[in-house]
Parts: C-alpha cells; structure tokens; sequence
C-alpha cells in the first residue's frame, strides 16, 4: 500500500513539475550535476583520459539529488586544464574573470564574484591579493590553487541545507584525494615547459605526488609538491575617472557638466610569478566503522612586478586645457574626446610613473574530520583552520615629470593618440618628481567547528534525516602603510632607464599612441631606492578589521520513493558582525567600531524526478543569502593619488538576499551523452550597488565608490547543455547560458547587474584512441558590468584553447597545451555603449605549454 501511494505521489508531482516548466515564467530547467554528498548512489567508473572524464562527470550529475555540475581529473594528476579556474568556465552557467591572460575568479548564473563560494573539501579557503588597491573580496582567487592536487570539482546551483550559506549564484567545492582510495606507492607528477608569447620568457612547471598505504590499508598518506613559474607581460591603453566635470580653459571660459576623463597612459606590466604549494593527506581506517582524515594545503604565491606608465593627466601641476574636443553622445551627452593640455605655471604636467612591488601570498588550510558509523547513527566531526595572507610588502611609486605641451585623442574605438612637445624616450627631459614607498598587508583567516549526524528513517517517503550544527569565527584585516614623498633626490630618468622592448603594443592602438617611452629599471629602483630608509605611517583611510562568528544549525530529510529522490531542510544561520576602521575626514580619523546582528531562516528543496530510464525531471527552491564584500562592509577607503580614483565601504549595508526556483530536464541518451535544459529564477531583495563621488583624501580630489543597498531585482534565464560521443573517439560538448538581469536604482532608473553576462557559449570537441587525446575548446561571453567605477564596462570575450597528450605507454605521457590561440584582447569602457569613454584594452599574448607526464 505504501509502495502504490509513493510511487502515485512521484507522478503527480513530476507531472505538476512538468506543468511549471510551461507555465510558470522564471522557474528553471535545472542543469544538474554532481553532488558532495551522494555516495551511496554514485556509481564507481575505473576509466581514465577525456572519455573518462566525461562519464564519470556526467554520472556524479546524475545521481546528485541537487542541481550539480561536476568537473573530474581524467588521471591522477591531469587535470583538463593548468588552472582551476579555466575549467569550470566549461561548465553551463559559469563564467570567469581573467587578470593577466589566468583565469582568476568565478561567476554563476549571472552574479558577481563575490557572491558565490568556494569550498575545499566542504571548508572556507582563506584567500587574499597580492595588488596595492585590490578591493577585499570574498571571491577566492584561483591563481592560489594548483590543479594538480585535485581529484574533481562540483559547481552547486542549489544549495543544501547541510552546506555553507553565503552565495546567490552556486557553490564550488574542490575535492582532493584520499590515499586509501589510491594505489600503494603510487608516483605521479609532470615536468612542462610554459612560453609566453608577449614576454617572450619560457618557464618550468614542475609537480609531483607520492601515495603510501599499508597493506591492510588501514593508513595512508599522500603528499603532493607544486613549483609553477611563469614570466608575464601583459601591454595596454588606459584611461580612468570618467565622469561629469565643469572644465576651466586657460582662456578663462568655461564648459560645464561634460563627460571627461581624469588622465590615461600607455601601460607596461610585468610580473615573475613563482607558486609553490604542498598538500599532505593522511587517512586512518583502523576499521569499517571508523575513518580519521587529516588534510593539509599550503600555497605560496611570489609575485613580484612592476607597471609603467607614460600618463596624460589633466590638471596635474595645475595645467589647464587650451582647447578642448567635444562631441555630442547619445548615452552621455556632452563628452570631452580629446584636448591640449597647456604647461604647468609652476611645476610639472606630465607623470611618467613606474610602480615596482615585491608582492607575496600565502594561503594555509588544515581540516581534521572524524567519521563514525554507529549502530544507528553516523556521526562526522570536522575542525580546522585556514588563512590567506599577504599583499604588497613593498610597493613603490616612481614618478618622472616634465612640463610640455601634450595633447590626447580618444576619438577612436580602443585607442588614444597622444602627442608631446617633448620625446618621452629622452631620459633626458624627465626629473624625479617623486619617489614614495607603500605597503599592504591583509589577513583572511577562519576557525571552525563542524558536527553532522546521520541516520535512516522510514517514515512515508522520507528515508534518511540528517542533522548538525557549525561555528565558524571569520576574520578579515587589511592595513596600509605609506611615506612621505621623497622630492629632493635629483634623479634623472636617463640614469635609471632602459629601452622599451621592439614588440610593445604589437597589435594594439595606431601609429598616433605612444609605443615607445624610457622605462624605468626596477632593479636600480629596489638597489638605491630601499637604501634610503623610509620612514613608514598607517594609512588610515585604508585600515580596517572585520569579524564575523557565524553560528548555524540545519536539519535535513532525504526522499527515497519509485521514480523520486531529493531532500528537505532548512538551515538557521545567526552572523554577529563587528566592523572597525578610521572614519572621519582625512586627517582627524578615529578608530571607530560598529556592531551588526542578522538572523537567516533558510530552507531548500531538491527533487529529482525519472520520467523514464534515462529521463530525469529536476526541481529546486530556496531561500539563500550572500555577505557584502568586505571593503563593502567598513568605512575604510582605498585610492590611488596619481590616477585620483578609489573605493570605499559602508558598514551599514545589508547582505543580499533572494528566493530561487529552478526546474530542469535531462535526457541521458548514452553512457557519456546528454541533453539538459535549465530554467532559472532569482528575486533578489536588494542590490548592492556603487555610487560614485569626489572626495578629498591627503589634500586632493578623488572619485571614490561606495556601496548602497539598492533596490530589489531578479535574474533568470535558461541553460542548455548537450554532450555526444560521436564516433570512432570523436566527441563534442556543447552549452549555451542566457541570463536576463534586471535592477533599478534608488532613482528607478535600470541599472546592470554586476558580474551578469547575457550570453555565454562554451564548445568543445575532442578525439580520443589508445595513444592520443586531443581537445579543442571555444569559450565566449557577452559584456559585463564589473560594479566598480575601474574598470567599468568589460567588452564581450572570446578564447580558444587546445591541448593534445600522446601516451607512450602505459606510464608516460607528452602533453602540449595552447592558450588564447586567437590572441584575443580585453577591451573595457566606463559604461555599457560608451566605447570612446576607454578604460583599458590589454594583450595578454598566446602561451604554450609542453613536457611530460608520468604514472606509476
């Protein structure tokens, strides 16, 4: 009677489902996937390579009773891509953010960065950035993470109850492997040469992993050894600080609320970046109802670089424009494209500015978890730790000035044309102007305290609770430090300068943009610069701390009938926040504390629904929740004095919280085929958004950006995925994301949403035999607003990358690997169709990798 009534309650809910997915707008068809915690049903595939891949991806998909996308290693070692981040772009509803040609953060279904979270091994990674004025983010940064120490990665766009809180978008856990599941004394690990195309430099990429166990596998221990370099250069156009001005002429006339630019230049970065990481796992199995698992991941990021700059800055010594270029525009009206900026009455009015940084970033994490299994309840304690660390340890900033009549022209689509009285290669005409020495220093760091039990129930359709609770004391600290100008040294460009390289530029900007300038040598700048003695003080505007204990406790039901699986539960999660930083006018600051308590009542529902064999409908809806970024969170400011722009916090703001539906069909047609359809709805209560605005810091004028709560909003869109193997080891996958994003100020007036891409495509194929394997991928996404006032409005996107491994034997394989094959560039602009209005256009340049692998 039971089984009869179970199996009528799996049909009329699939059909009440099917019903929503054609009449209810905004619900979704769910693009599922892999879930962390269904073990039980998963089943165990022994396949290796692409193929092996795939399957064992798309079956962690299919039995996740959540809406689950899953990335798998396809051997022990060989992840599909060098960088983490460059992998789960492949997955349907999830793009990437990229700095310097690397993948660095992840955004789901349309959200920002900062509102999805990564998890390792179902625990906070602590994260931090190596940059002066990178704005605290609680996105992780995925240049941290070597993708050789990881077994899978699962993309969560439901959330659980039995899962951290904390993003809108989806959840991403990283799994590392275990070294009972392994082979005793296994050995693996690669030796790969990388060469980027712009520095023209070639670097080594070494890894290597050791697995022992004891014969009655009762112990086990895996360590694993990174040691990734790479020399990078990335060349570009900038602009900054559009917005409206009243413009004085040194004839004394007027133009009033016109869109104008704050200054711009021709850019140079480069950076030698060294990671180093280390994971160690140990596993204790004394018998099969306990299992004691230590996990250990330390990662070093030395990331030592510099930027040159030959900048255009109007107003800078008091310089006035002689005549202005006016245009009328159909988004911002009166726009200033171009203009003369005539001499400083008494001083200098143009910068060429060299930052040199000696940067480095640590990330720890150390997770003790204890598994028991009782007579009746299974039992699971986790404890741990982890930290991210470091910045900028010294970061100094250079500026050669001269005073000569220059023009600029930001007329044309990515460029601007520059034109100076004086030949910014003479050494010659530039004098030291300033020599300043800054520093930053900023701490993530998390202990927490986790308990889960576990035990089956038969009560009607439910057949297994699941409860726990979790402690969590969240710190993030952030500090600045900086020098009085140094202006009385007397240098000379020409005694410090070296000759631009011949390529610079290449493929970008006309014959009218300045390609050539005297560089600065950094290592002469480090040799005579740090053997001044300098004489350091707190930044004020830039300090803060914030801390967060969370306290959360869930419970969930599993259902098991004919024809339906999923889960019920909901999550209760108390945040006791204390945010401090200087406040006040620059100046007069005073550490200043503020205290924010907020309760979130959570609950979820997963069904997975078997229409048929190899038919699964799928829905879910929840309530989630995502804390403000924390440079969002505190009165502090960030700003750089010679670009005049900056960021600031609000410690008043509130968390972002929504209600999500989503309602999806997959149709498993082979063992490594599929077609999936997803559509997806987010009400949003409140957008945090930025509004601009002058403010004085240190006696000059600076745009800064503060959040604000806004106004509520939604996102939804649809997902379609399909994979194939085609024939003979021909394979293709194939995704398409359309996200519609809508917010209104607290104006009323549209607004984009940041991180929210309209169109996203990503095609793969691959072919696949004995002892070759080979893929080919093409990613694509629309423009986005990034929220912050730099850089603004990033342009549509598009990559292509390939990689091709022949297998010698059994134990060795040759790897060859290629990124940005069409050496495409990043274009970005102040706002959405305002192209003139250029904030940046880089070349990151093409890279190459090849080496070996090995197995045994």
């Amino acid at each position: 009677m039971l089984h009869n009534k179970k199996k009528k309650l799996a049909v009329i809910i699939s059909q009440s489902l099917l019903g929503s997915v054609l009449l209810v707008p905004g619900v979704s068809l769910a693009n599922d996937a892999n879930q962390a915690n269904t073990n039980s049903d998963v089943e165990v595939i022994q396949v290796r390579g692409i193929r092996g891949s795939v399957v064992k991806s798309l079956n962690t998909k299919r039995y996740s009773d959540a809406i689950v996308d899953a990335v798998t290693a396809e051997d022990i070692g060989k992840f599909p891509d060098q960088n983490v981040a460059e992998s789960l772009q492949r997955i349907t509803g999830v793009s990437i953010t990229r700095s310097f040609g690397e993948g660095e953060r992840v955004s789901i279904r349309g959200t920002g960065e900062s509102q999805n979270r990564t998890l390792l091994n179902g625990q906070a990674v602590g994260s931090a950035d190596w940059w002066t004025n990178s704005a605290a983010s609680r996105g992780f940064n995925y240049t941290m993470l070597p993708s050789e120490i990881i077994s899978g990665l699962e993309v969560y766009k439901s959330p659980e109850a039995d899962i951290d809180e904390g993003s809108i978008g989806g959840t991403v856990i990283v799994r590392t492997r275990k070294p009972l599941d392994l082979e005793a004394n296994k050995i693996s690990g690669s030796i790969i040469a990388q060469h980027s195309e712009v520095s023209g430099e070639t670097d080594p990429q070494l890894s290597a992993m050791y697995n022992f166990k004891t014969e009655d596998e009762s112990f086990g221990a895996l360590i694993s050894v990174v040691r990734q370099e790479r020399n990078l250069r990335r060349d570009g156009i900038e602009a900054w600080s559009w917005t409206y001005r009243d413009i004085t002429l040194a004839d004394g006339s007027v133009v009033e609320n016109v869109y104008s630019p704050g200054g711009g230049g021709s850019a140079m970065f480069s950076q030698q970046r060294v990671r180093t990481g280390a994971n160690l796992a140990l596993q204790y199995r004394p018998s099969d109802d306990l299992d004691i698992a230590f996990n250990a991941l330390d990662s070093t990021l030395e990331a030592d670089n510099e930027n040159q700059n030959f900048l255009w800055l109007p107003g800078h010594g008091g310089s006035q424009y002689t005549d202005i270029t006016l245009i009328d525009h159909s988004v911002v009206g009166k726009m200033a494209v171009g203009g003369t900026l005539g001499l400083s009455p008494d001083g200098n009015n143009i910068l060429d500015e060299t930052k040199v940084r000696n940067s480095e970033l640590k990330t720890k994490s150390y997770d003790l978890k204890v598994e028991h299994q009782g007579e009746l309840w299974e039992s699971a304690y986790h404890i741990g730790y982890t930290e991210g660390s470091g910045g900028s340890q010294a970061d100094r900033s250079v500026g050669w000035e001269g005073n000569y009549v220059h023009s600029f022209d930001a007329s044309q689509i990515e460029d601007i044309r520059t034109s100076y009285a004086a030949n910014p290669n003479d050494g010659e005409k530039w004098n030291l102007g300033f020599l300043r020495y800054d520093s930053n220093d900023a701490k993530d760091d998390e202990h927490y305290f986790q308990a889960d039990f576990t035990r089956p129930i038969d009560v009607a359709i439910f057949s297994q609770l699941k409860m726990g609770v979790k402690y969590r004391d969240h710190s993030r600290f952030n500090t600045k430090h900086t020098t009085d100008n140094r202006t009385d040294l007397n240098w000379r460009l020409a005694d410090f300068s070296k000759a631009m390289p011949a390529d610079y530029l290449s493929g970008l900007g006309s014959d009218g943009t300045t390609r050539s300038y005297a560089l600065t040598d950094a290592d002469k700048i480090r040799q005579q610069g740090d053997a001044l003695g300098w004489n350091y003080r707190v930044l004020k505007a830039s300090t803060f701390d914030i801390n967060e204990k969370i306290t959360a406790a869930y419970i969930k039901a599993n259902l098991d009938a004919d024809g339906l699986r999923g889960n019920l539960g909901v999550r209760l999660v108390n945040t006791k926040q204390t945010s401090s930083a200087y406040a006040g006018k620059s100046g007069s600051e005073v550490w200043t504390t503020q205290e924010k308590d907020y309760f979130d009542i959570l609950p979820s529902l997963n069904l997975a629904i078997d229409l048929d064999d190899d038919l699964l409908m799928r829905f879910s809806a929840a309530r989630v929740m995502s804390r403000p970024d924390y440079a969002d969170m505190t009165a502090s400011t960030s700003y750089n004095l010679e670009t005049q722009t900056g960021t600031g916090g609000n410690a008043e703001i509130d968390p972002y919280r929504a209600t999500q539906f989503d309602t999806g069909i997959e149709w498993y047609f082979n063992e490594a085929g599929l077609f999936s359809a997803v559509l997806f709805y987010k009400d949003i209560q409140s957008f945090i958004e930025s509004k601009p605005a002058l403010e004085v810091h240190e006696n000059t004028e600076v745009l800064i950006s503060r959040p604000i709560n806004g106004k509520a909003g939604r996102i939804q869109g649809i997902e379609l995925g399909y994979q194939q193997e085609l024939y003979a080891g021909f394979g293709v996958a194939a995704n398409y994301t359309y996200v519609d994003g809508e917010a209104k100020d607290n104006e009323g007036k549209d607004i984009k949403i940041p991180g929210n891409s309209e169109h996203t495509v990503n095609l793969s194929s691959y072919y696949e035999n004995e002892f070759i394997s080979a893929r080919i991928s093409y990613n694509f996404r629309t423009g986005y607003n990034t929220g912050r006032d730099w850089p603004g409005y990033i342009d549509d996107y598009a990559q292509v990358d390939a990689n091709i491994t022949y297998n010698y034997n059994e134990n060795i394989a040759l790897i060859v690997e290629a990124i940005n094959l069409t050496d495409q560039h990043t274009f970005s602009y102040q706002k959405e169709g305002v192209k003139q209005a250029l904030t940046g256009v880089y070349a990151d340049g093409r890279r190459f990798s090849a080496g070996i692998r090995f197995n045994f």
